[in-house]
């Protein structure tokens, strides 16, 4: 994952998924980053390409996955349909760099998602966590410095490009 804040490359994000623990969640994922379900019924691409990490929580998480185009970063739509189950809370919040799903609520799943930027044990058992960075842990410490007004950063915060790494 390939982020840009304002305007400048700051460098690559590379996560390991949890796909042992998570099978459908980091499907869902996975297939946001390729691209490879193309678009939904409702016309949306599923797709992280050229979306924004939309809400920055200092010392919580960065959060990003909006795909629909809303610009307050509040919804989202996941490879299954809008929403899809907790699938379950196997992996812990239990240090930095955590991957997991944003929600609404139970079984609330999109395509948001968001990374912890220290241990967050109050999210087990009501996030589902699936992965975790494992490169580019400079990306995510200029993604929490990035001023924000209300947890919305104040520059665009872009993924450029993603997909699956394959060494």
């Amino acid at each position: 994952m390939d982020v840009v804040i304002g305007g400048e490359a700051i460098g690559q994000m590379l996560f390991e998924l949890f796909s042992d623990l998570c099978p459908k969640t980091c499907e869902n994922f996975k297939a946001l980053c390729t691209g490879e379900a193309g678009t939904s019924q409702s016309q949306v691409m599923l797709c992280y390409k050229n979306t924004l990490f939309s809400r920055v929580v200092p010392n919580v998480w960065v959060q990003g996955g909006e795909i629909t185009k809303q610009s307050k970063g509040n919804r989202g739509e996941s490879i299954y349909g809008p929403t899809f189950a907790d699938e379950n809370f196997s992996v812990s919040h239990n240090k930095r760099g955590i991957l997991g799903m944003a929600n609404q609520g139970p079984h609330t799943n999109s395509s948001q998602f968001y990374i912890t930027l220290q241990p967050a044990l109050w999210m087990d058992r009501k996030y589902v966590a699936f992965g975790q960075v494992v490169e580019g842990t400079d990306v995510l410490r200029r993604l929490e410095e990035v001023p924000t007004y209300n947890e919305r950063p104040k520059e665009d915060c872009k993924i450029v490009t993603c997909g699956l790494f394959n060494p």
